[in-house]
């Protein structure tokens, strides 16, 4: 490349240069033209202004006071308990509302057990209730479901074909091949590759 030629160097041309290699040709260019060596001179006062900037660096203990300021909350706690217990506890009024909860709480929980105790009887026959009203409701359901199957247009000839015993041998052994083809064929795409195979274009 000569300085005649129109072409000016790159980026990648002027890196090459600064690191010292840089080819020959494109040094005969860069000594021959004006423009180019204007533009090192220029990349080159900024590497060295660049190199003589001080070197910062943080100052001692910088990342334990980061680290001491960084809170992390917990994903799967919405609220502490502390905030709550002072949420509670804030006014009175608040406190006797949490008060008459458990109350609520705690007294319906012993009101239902000392019924469940004193009628056992009554409980044993809603038990008894609620069992034959699921096996009813099952039962109807399963009827629903034979009934729709039999108003189907396809059953009046998948009941016709029951009269006819070797079309499902038929049918049953060529199920029975494909499977059986399937089968063999997963076989064969599963199994490993002979290396010599596998090498026998090297």
């Amino acid at each position: 490349m000569n300085p005649d030629s129109g072409q000016h160097l790159t980026s990648d041309d002027f890196d090459a240069w600064m690191s010292g290699a840089l080819g020959p040709d494109l040094r005969e260019h860069l000594a021959g033209c004006p423009e180019c060596r204007e533009r090192a001179d220029a990349e080159g006062e900024l590497v060295a202004l660049i190199a003589a900037l001080p070197l910062l660096s943080p100052s001692a203990g910088f990342a334990d006071r980061v680290m001491q300021s960084v809170s992390v909350p917990d994903p799967f706690a919405l609220r502490s308990l502390g905030g709550i217990r002072r949420r509670i506890f804030a006014t009175p009024r608040t406190t006797a509302l949490a008060a008459t909860l458990i109350v609520a709480v705690l007294g319906s929980m012993t009101a239902s057990v000392v019924w469940s105790l004193g009628h056992q009887e009554t409980m044993a026959a809603m038990g008894s209730w609620l069992k034959a009203e699921a096996w009813r409701a099952g039962w109807i359901a399963i009827r629903s479901v034979a009934s729709n199957v039999i108003e189907q247009p396809w059953y009046t000839t998948l009941r016709s074909s029951l009269d006819h015993p070797a079309q499902w041998g038929a049918l049953s052994a060529f199920a029975s091949l494909l499977y059986i083809a399937g089968i063999v064929a997963l076989r064969r795409l599963l199994t490993a590759p002979d290396p010599q195979v596998a090498h026998a274009a090297i």
